[in-house]
């Protein structure tokens, strides 16, 4: 069977004998890798071992294997009318009340001067809520009219936008980083969905051209998309099966030592992505993390136990083994119209913790502590809370609700 292999190849010999997820082990590698780049090419099955065996290749993957959106369980557009009572009132502003929630509303810091990227469906960038922002984009899927191309047919990616940074609109703020004014948009799905070569790419492109602080991704590897995608290519059912979950276990090696490769040239870098909708909790159903977000900083969702918002559960749709979780039910955000509109998932959720991702990095770096590798996520994850969360399941919930830094 032909296959477009991806290889994420050095550009020296790499130690393929210790763990390259770590960034230190790219350290410690013979030659000391500082690029990696990924190539395409075509062959066979029979061709992946030698290519394996390649001394500068770190990983050799199905360069068509299937991502999808993490779609959301529930979204509507808002008409003016129902915007009041979907928003709450802080200050001098009307908010969602997962802004609140997280303490992005009692905060000094804004995200001010850091750089934050989004690997979605693209952005609708003429929304007043993007209005002074630095919008560089790259679009992967090639079907935008140039390769800055980015316009957003779906939605998801300008609401997730609006959540993480879109400044104020007529006294309206739904962005946790409003500061933020660089934004990278990578369109790595598109109106089919998109694959691990738009993804990779996205990625390298976002920490290496981009220098982005923050990468936002609300996407899944696409398991009964990638079973039908070898069945339509001869396999029969049960191979098919076998050969996406093999397929899917190479990713996952892939992307961690990607992410190794990423961390080892920008020390502070966090990779945010949602855990996937696929639970049903009320019927007893809870699936783990799914990838890429078992791999990176895994982000599971929670909803207002009543209008008050002073208490959390665990959105009954949220996957499993998350590191924090955050709002991520009737979320309002940026709409492709130039309104407002609401969607529930762990897709929502993350966008709430890449913005807190940004405060944390103004703070950080006014404290000149970002020298410290793995300080953001450290921080991240030691100021959640528990106290607003009515669920005891760690593996639901993480460490807590994520928190906006203290002033």
């Amino acid at each position: 069977m032909s296959t477009r292999y991806l290889i994420l190849r050095a550009n020296a010999n790499i130690e393929k004998s210790v763990d390259l997820s770590s960034p230190a082990a790219w350290h410690r590698s013979r030659g000391g890798a500082t690029q990696l780049s990924i190539a395409i090419e075509s062959g066979r099955e029979h061709d992946a071992g030698s290519l394996r065996a390649d001394p500068k290749n770190a990983a050799v993957l199905d360069a068509d294997a299937v991502f999808s959106l993490v779609r959301p369980k529930a979204q509507a557009s808002l008409q003016a009318t129902a915007l009041d009572g979907a928003l709450k009132t802080s200050g001098a502003l009307k908010m969602p009340q997962g802004l609140i929630a997280v303490g992005a509303h009692a905060t000094n810091f804004t995200g001010q001067g850091v750089r934050v990227a989004v690997l979605d469906t693209g952005i609708d960038r003429t929304h007043p809520a993007f209005a002074g922002k630095d919008i560089t984009s790259r679009d992967f899927t090639g079907e935008g009219s140039s390769p800055e191309d980015v316009s957003d047919y779906d939605g998801h990616g300008t609401h997730c936008a609006g959540t993480i940074c879109g400044a104020s609109v007529d006294g309206i703020r739904v962005g946790v980083a409003p500061g933020v004014t660089k934004i990278a948009v990578g369109k790595v799905l598109g109106t089919n969905g998109g694959s691990l070569e738009m993804l990779l790419k996205g990625m390298l492109w976002a920490v290496f051209e981009q220098k982005a602080d923050v990468v936002s991704m609300s996407l899944g590897y696409d398991l009964p998309g990638n079973v039908q995608r070898l069945i339509d290519r001869g396999m029969d059912a049960r191979r098919a099966s076998y050969a996406a979950m093999q397929l899917q276990n190479d990713i996952i090696k892939g992307v961690s030592k990607l992410r190794g490769f990423l961390e080892s040239q920008a020390k502070n870098v966090v990779f945010v992505a949602a855990t996937g909708n696929e639970s049903d909790r009320a019927a007893g159903v809870v699936l783990g993390a799914g990838l890429p977000a078992s791999e990176l900083f895994g982000v599971g969702a929670v909803g207002p136990t009543d209008a008050t918002g002073d208490k959390w559960k665990i959105a009954d749709f949220s996957n499993g083994r998350a590191l924090v979780v955050a709002p991520g039910v009737d979320v309002v955000s940026a709409a492709v119209d130039g309104g407002w509109a609401t969607m529930s998932g762990t897709s929502m959720a993350t966008p709430h913790v890449a913005g807190v991702a940004a405060l944390w990095v103004h703070k950080l770096r006014e404290a000149g502590m970002l020298n410290i590798p793995g300080t953001v996520e450290a921080e991240l994850r030691k100021s959640t809370t528990r106290a607003p969360l009515v669920d005891n399941d760690l593996d639901a919930i993480g460490t807590g609700l994520i928190q906006a830094p203290a002033n």
